[in-house]
């Protein structure tokens, strides 16, 4: 956040010299005396809605991009100088990108709905390039940390049943780079898919269904094995499958509710409670 600008009046003024344009030459597109543009500038002549309007067009730019100028804002899109609208089109018209931008999005979405405010969970997001720690969020919850990957629908998958109301999908779950991985009887593969075990709790964002911010949820343990036969049998033991089946409402093995599945994550790594033996 830069210095915040008091007056939508200095905004303009910003705006106009970046453009080299003159006060007269922006008069002349708004229909008006010189003298009001210079008015509004010195902040000595409010604008209203309308206007506001007339001085976005005018000045070849968003209404957003005078409100970002007046509160200091320094927002990618005027980085880019691309108008939202461009940018708008340009999410829609490419599927790959539009993808990235929901799947990036929806990691800001969930901890906005479900991580801020709490007292009881902390949170951080490992480095992406660090090939040796895999999840969106590790959390602190009651001491124990937990970890989080979140994923998005893939949208050519996605239907809805009228008749019963009910949206289905897949998830794809896997990894954006290989890396080896070794098992549990000492081969070694070179894959994308993660492993049984490899993080606690997968949460789903079903933006998909309807374009709306639902997320589901679902233990690690409790997700599809994978079933590619180029794998053995051991292998796929311990391999998830790429793709996830998901539901709204949502079924087994997937909630709605982060306060269940974050305690049964808690749960999970719990040491089992000791039966302790009374002889005779």
């Amino acid at each position: 956040m830069g210095e915040t600008i008091r007056t939508i009046g200095e905004a303009v003024r910003i705006i106009r010299t970046g453009s080299e344009m003159t006060q007269e030459t922006l008069a002349a597109k708004l229909g008006q005396p010189q003298s009001l543009v210079s008015k509004i500038e010195a902040g000595e002549r409010s604008v209203s809605v309308d206007e506001l309007w007339a001085l976005a067009r005018a000045l070849d730019c968003e209404v957003g991009t005078l409100l970002n100028h007046m509160t200091g804002l320094n927002s990618i899109l005027d980085r880019l100088e691309i108008s939202e609208s461009e940018f708008t089109e340009l999410v829609d018209s490419n599927p790959s990108l539009r993808g990235m931008v929901l799947g990036y999005a929806a990691e800001v979405k969930f901890r906005r709905l479900f991580l801020s405010g709490r007292d009881d969970t902390i949170s951080w997001k490992d480095d992406d390039h660090d090939r040796e720690k895999k999840g969106d969020r590790r959390l602190k919850y009651k001491g124990q940390e937990i970890v989080v990957e979140v994923k998005s629908l893939q949208t050519k998958t996605v239907k809805f049943d009228q008749d019963r109301g009910i949206w289905t999908g897949k998830s794809q779950v896997d990894g954006s780079d290989r890396r080896l991985v070794e098992f549990s009887d000492g081969t070694k593969r070179d894959t994308t898919l993660l492993l049984r075990g490899e993080f606690d709790i997968l949460a789903v964002n079903c933006f998909a269904f309807g374009d709306a911010w639902r997320f589901v949820f679902a233990l690690n343990k409790d997700l599809k094995l994978s079933t590619y036969k180029k794998y053995t049998s051991a292998q796929r033991s311990e391999l998830l499958a790429s793709m996830q089946d998901v539901s709204w409402p949502p079924k087994h093995p997937f909630t709605s509710d982060w306060d269940e599945i974050l305690e049964r994550a808690y749960k999970e790594h719990q040491p089992p409670p000791r039966s302790d033996v009374i002889g005779d």
